[in-house]
């Protein structure tokens, strides 16, 4: 596939205009080809960032600056408008799998196939945004929950043009996520944040679409409290032992209880290589892909049993060899569901809650908070006890070692 690239840009080599301002062109680069196209807008030439290849926005206080403010403004959003709408003409030539060349380029222009923003597609809208994002240097664990969410719409629908986007559109695809992907309020939750998130940037870009989220109200994530007890743990250890070794199934159940025994993101373990782990001190240092921050957690008696039984008899110890098998989180989360229902466990159980696990039997334990939240890689006590769910179990447990009012 060809590389291309879009830039804003002052004509200098063009006559100045009688009103004292320069044209404004879209340079657009294929491969090594290019070409430029008026934009048929023009600008004087202090009030032009050369540096963000776009008209200023930092003209200071006054009236006669308020209405220069205002001028500009309009004039960046008619040039914002401009190039998306080639975007989306180029995004969708990528995705119909067709070439893109100058010569495509130059028939946008020609007029023969230019595509109003609204009318484009939501997901050549969506991925334009994210590759954004990623340039904008958002945190690769972001972007993977964004690509998640862009999966998830896919398979509730084909194609989505943005004019598509409504309040019963929203509606159906919470249904979708719901009853077909049997996701909970703290599944469903991140997805509307990013659908959202992407809405809202259209808005911001000038498209003229309603945002349907002022009138649904996005699932409370508050599932994200669920955990095994003591009793529901061995449990699903004890049925896992029933698969085959090299089984998708028996894979997935161990290093989802690999987590509940050292408390790593979904992210974090699937990343894990058998460098980060120290044997010899028990302990696991691991560079989280959410914070970029080191975590180190220990490596308890459970945890080091599934790792030396995957170890090749210890072979892989100490090299670049990932721990884990790669599988997707959808795909882990749907295996985790279904067998903990099989196995008698009634929650509804995602990759996520195996960290919940790890806290809350530290927790019970006796074990401090504050190395909880060290073990965890948070920041502060505070994150660590909003993963915490006092219920009447930890109340029960808890209460058993008091002796102060006997």
């Amino acid at each position: 596939m060809a590389e291309y690239s879009i830039i804003s840009s002052i004509r200098k080599d063009k006559p100045i205009k009688k009103n004292g301002k320069y044209p404004i062109y879209i340079r657009i680069r294929v491969g090594i080809k290019e070409t430029k196209v008026s934009a048929q807008l023009d600008v004087r030439k202090e009030q032009w960032d050369d540096k963000k290849k776009e008209p200023k926005d930092n003209v200071k206080p006054g009236l006669k600056k308020t209405t220069i403010y205002l001028i500009l403004k309009r004039l960046l959003i008619l040039l914002n408008r401009k190039v998306m709408e080639l975007e989306l003409y180029i995004h969708r030539i990528l995705i119909e799998g067709q070439e893109l060349t100058i010569d495509v380029v130059k028939e946008f222009y020609s007029g023969k196939k230019k595509v109003k923003p609204e009318n484009g597609s939501l997901y050549d809208y969506y991925l334009e945004f994210v590759e954004r994002k990623r340039k904008e240097g958002l945190n690769p664990e972001t972007i993977r929950v964004y690509m998640t969410t862009y999966n998830v719409l896919k398979e509730f629908k084909e194609n989505i043009r943005i004019s598509d986007i409504s309040l019963p559109f929203i509606e159906k695809f919470d249904d979708h996520m719901r009853e077909v992907n049997g996701n909970s309020a703290g599944g469903r939750n991140p997805k509307h944040k990013n659908l959202r998130t992407v809405i809202l940037d259209m808005q911001k870009r000038n498209l003229s679409i309603d945002n349907p989220y002022k009138w649904f109200k996005i699932p409370s994530s508050e599932a994200k409290e669920i955990y095994l007890d003591k009793t529901e743990l061995n449990t699903l250890i004890e049925y896992t032992e029933q698969f085959d070794k090299n089984s998708k199934e028996y894979q997935i159940l161990k290093m989802y209880q690999f987590s509940c025994f050292c408390g790593l993101r979904f992210s974090d373990a699937m990343t894990l290589i058998w460098k980060d782990i120290d044997f010899e001190n028990s302990i696991v240092r691991k560079t989280m892909i959410k914070t970029k921050t080191d975590v180190i957690t220990p490596l308890f008696p459970m945890a080091r049993d599934i790792l030396m039984e995957w170890s090749k008899n210890g072979a892989l110890l100490n090299s670049d060899t990932r721990v884990f098998y790669n599988y997707a989180e959808p795909t882990v989360n749907q295996t985790l569901r279904k067998h903990s229902k099989l196995a008698g466990i009634n929650k509804h159980i995602t990759y996520h809650s195996s960290r919940h696990t790890f806290a809350t039997l530290l927790v019970v334990d006796g074990v401090d908070i504050y190395k909880i939240s060290k073990y965890l890689g948070h920041k502060s006590v505070n994150m660590t006890q909003r993963y915490l769910k006092y219920d009447l179990s930890i109340a029960r447990e808890s209460a058993r070692g008091i002796h102060t009012f006997s």
